[in-house]
């Protein structure tokens, strides 16, 4: 992970305290009330964390403090917050009234927001009848809605400029925007105006859409790319609804380092909301996030999803990590991509993998057929514009526990994310190859910056399809398998190996499957499949098969006369009980005729 500067605010020094109100936890002075650890909390750097608390006395402070709540909703000020230097920070409240130089997010403001300097409200709501006045600087607004009740809306006082980006002004406000004066201006980007208001005003970019014709700020023209439309949101919400002719028509572009990289709610900012594989901005404070992509049915990996442990075995540096922990996806990403409480991450090392490995010799009658194919799925991610990089291997293996095949997927780079810190469904089919028997699934991080390795998995999966085989039951009765009763052979004149085969009598419902044969053709060469055949057999029955041999093993059989191959069963009988064998089998050419 790239050096970040925090987005509450920048670190305070060693001797710094941290100030409790309804949190217990080590490390934290806690106080008895927000006005008391308020009054407490004089020096820069210091920290207030306030759980399910409402205070009712007024706040302020003009320290470079941070302040922490439990989330809007449970952490009330209703006597009102005045945060008046520029470094603090407040997160995680519903404050009755803010007046703010400093940065807010994820906070909903009843009553006026009050911003001064370079005051940065984000993903936020103002609710009320007073709306934001932007009192002198140059504040910005991003990925706020504003839900009024009248009042005027936005109002941008004298030698002030406002920049609003990714907002959604709904209600019966007396205004869009108001300027005071020549020297105030109002830039709006990327936002949604909708209600009734007398006058408006948006800058070159900005999708508008209103009921009545909007007027500009005297000396400004309306931009060209402002437009009327219905924005087609979700019944009673802010947020557009599937099919939203807005969905993904904001700015193009990835994000920029310089962009509040969240909506509202704590989505990424730039997501694939119509579902055209490209990611885009939406206009106004929310951004749709496209379906979830749920585990595939069948999938064979435990813990696809970090939630439980056990079931992988982490190297280096490798970690699981939680939606919501800064700076990682928030736990509204998390929810949004149905992907549980935690995922996988490279860690705080150079490199790291977590490692599974899953059996599929139930299903080796249609894998040695050529007839399996394995999908290998997940949720692959990273975060904002680290060039760090992970992988997720598969890696077949034969009987001997030798690969013979693999598929992989990377995790998406930065552009392809828009720069967003996210993970995207990413999968890839593949053929299982012949003689698999079991899977060896590798997730791989490498850092490429910063102190982290920044590459994240989440629901990971390997389903298999094997068309015809049966559903995995419970058997009544043992399965013996098939036995191979040659153990010399000679190809017939069409180059055939004819090789007799037992199905015990025991059997339930007879034998199927398949034979293959392996074999080296040149000498210390690695041995390869020479010829594979169905097999049938009835219960007690012997049964002569005749396995074609490649066109490559005849010819290495008539110059080294005789090859030692191997002979694998793959049955299976009635119950769907599968067996696998391997036998040792000498091949003998015929004399000079043979082959």
């Amino acid at each position: 992970m790239a050096a970040c500067a925090a987005v509450l605010a920048a670190a305070g020094p060693a001797a710094a305290t941290t100030y409790c109100v309804g949190v217990q936890r080590a490390g934290c002075e806690v106080r008895a009330s927000a006005a008391e650890a308020f009054a407490d909390a004089d020096a820069d750097g210091d920290r207030i964390e306030l759980g399910a608390v409402t205070a009712t006395a007024a706040l302020s402070s003009d320290r470079a403090i941070t302040v922490i709540g439990s989330g809007d909703g449970v952490t009330e000020l209703r006597g009102g917050l005045t945060l008046s230097d520029p470094r603090a920070a407040l997160t995680g409240a519903t404050v009755h009234g803010l007046d703010l130089t400093g940065t807010a997010s994820n906070v909903t403001v009843e009553g006026p927001a009050v911003l001064h300097g370079n005051a940065a409200l984000r993903s936020a709501t103002v609710r009320g009848d007073d709306g934001v006045d932007a009192a002198d600087g140059t504040p910005s607004l991003e990925s706020v809605l504003v839900d009024l009740d009248g009042g005027p809306g936005l109002r941008v006082r004298c030698d002030t400029t406002l920049h609003a980006r990714h907002m959604t002004l709904l209600g019966r406000p007396d205004a869009a925007v108001t300027t005071l004066c020549a020297s105030s201006a109002a830039r709006v980007r990327d936002s949604i105006l909708w209600g009734t208001p007398g006058t408006g005003f948006a800058g070159p970019g900005t999708v508008v859409t209103s009921h009545s014709d909007y007027r500009a700020v005297p000396g400004h023209a309306p931009g060209a790319g402002d437009r009327e439309v219905e924005p087609g949101f979700a019944p009673g919400s802010a947020r557009l609804a599937a099919g939203s002719p807005l969905i993904d028509a904001g700015s193009p572009g990835v994000l920029a380092r310089t962009e509040w990289p969240e909506d509202r709610s704590g989505l990424p900012r730039i997501a694939d909301g119509d579902g055209d594989g490209v990611a885009a901005r939406d206009p106004g404070a929310y951004e749709l996030a496209p379906p979830p992509v749920p585990l595939p049915p069948g999938n064979l990996l435990g813990d696809p999803g970090a939630e439980h442990g056990g079931a992988w075995s982490l190297s280096g540096s490798f970690a699981r990590e939680r939606y919501g922990a800064f700076p990682f996806p928030s736990k509204a990403a998390g929810a949004a991509l149905g992907a549980g409480d935690a995922f996988f991450a490279g860690g705080s090392g150079k490199s790291g993998t977590a490692t599974q490995t899953v059996d599929v010799t139930r299903l080796a009658p249609e894998i040695d057929l050529a007839d399996a194919t394995a999908t290998l799925s997940g949720l692959l991610g990273g975060y904002r514009t680290d060039a760090d990089s992970g992988s997720i291997r598969a890696v077949f293996l034969d009987p001997a526990g030798d690969p013979i095949g693999d598929a992989a997927l990377g995790t998406p780079a930065a552009v392809e994310r828009a720069n967003a810190t996210t993970l995207l469904p990413r999968s890839r089919t593949v053929r299982i190859p012949p003689l698999a028997r079991s899977i060896e699934v590798t997730l791989a991080a490498t850092r490429a910056t910063g102190s982290y390795a920044d590459a994240y998995f989440d629901n990971v999966a390997v389903a298999v399809a094997a068309p015809g085989a049966p559903p995995p039951r419970s058997a009544r009765k043992p399965f013996a398998g098939v036995r191979v009763l040659t153990a010399r052979a000679t190809p017939d004149r069409k180059g055939r190996v004819v090789l007799r085969l037992a199905c015990a009598d025991a059997t339930v419902g007879g034998c199927s499957g398949v034979i293959t044969l392996v074999a080296p053709l040149r000498r210390g060469s690695k041995p390869v499949r020479v010829g594979a055949e169905r097999i049938a057999l009835a219960p007690g029955r012997v049964r002569r098969v005749r396995v074609q041999l490649t066109r490559a093993a005849r010819r290495a059989l008539r110059e080294r006369r005789r090859i030692r191959m191997t002979a694998y069963l793959a049955a299976r009988d009635r119950q769907g009980l599968t067996r696998t064998s391997a036998v040792p089998v000498l091949v003998k050419r015929r004399s000079s005729r043979g082959g």
